[in-house]
């Protein structure tokens, strides 16, 4: 695993597929809310393949980490808001939490390649593409699955009520 970096010849193939993914949730999640009053997974579905479909006109071969950790920042922003509008607990929680993991790698490896200055891979990077694509598929299926398989929901519960009774408590 010293060089599982992908070449940006496949990552634009990658990326495609992800952005195809996103589309096909929101295609999925408008049919299946024909007949639903609620639209909630509609308007999340949305917001991802606008943003990831906004983020294809990122050159792959000239780029900067930071413009993909602005594009994440700014669509955490907007499923934040829409949480606050339409509460959805389940899409919503494994967006802000696949959103967020990429950001803190986008701006990671900002650090590491362009303010450090570090051109020679090692683990971090390897650990970086692995975890990138994972999370966009994981935010992909949480679409069509609608279940808590990572049991984020129930961990986020867990922590909520805990920290409620601590401050209830002290």
């Amino acid at each position: 695993m010293n060089n599982v970096l992908i070449p940006p010849e496949i990552s634009v193939y990658i990326g495609v597929l992800v952005q195809w993914g996103f589309l096909m949730a929101f295609l999925y999640s408008l049919t299946t809310s024909i007949n639903n009053p609620s639209k909630k997974a509609v308007w999340l579905s949305l917001v991802m393949a606008i943003s990831y479909c906004l983020s294809s006109f990122i050159d792959i071969y000239n780029f900067s980490y930071i413009e993909l950790f602005c594009y994440d920042v700014v669509t955490l922003f907007f499923i934040l808001c829409l949480r606050y509008f339409l509460p959805e607990k389940r899409i919503s929680t494994y967006l802000l939490f696949g959103l967020s993991i990429n950001s803190l790698l986008f701006l990671a490896m900002h650090i590491d390649v362009f303010v450090r200055g570090n051109y020679e891979p090692w683990w971090f990077w390897s650990f970086y593409t692995v975890v990138i694509n994972m999370m966009d598929i994981i935010m992909v299926s949480i679409f069509f699955i609608k279940k808590d398989f990572l049991r984020l929901v129930h961990v986020m519960d867990k922590l909520a009520g805990f920290i409620v009774r601590a401050k209830q408590g002290g």
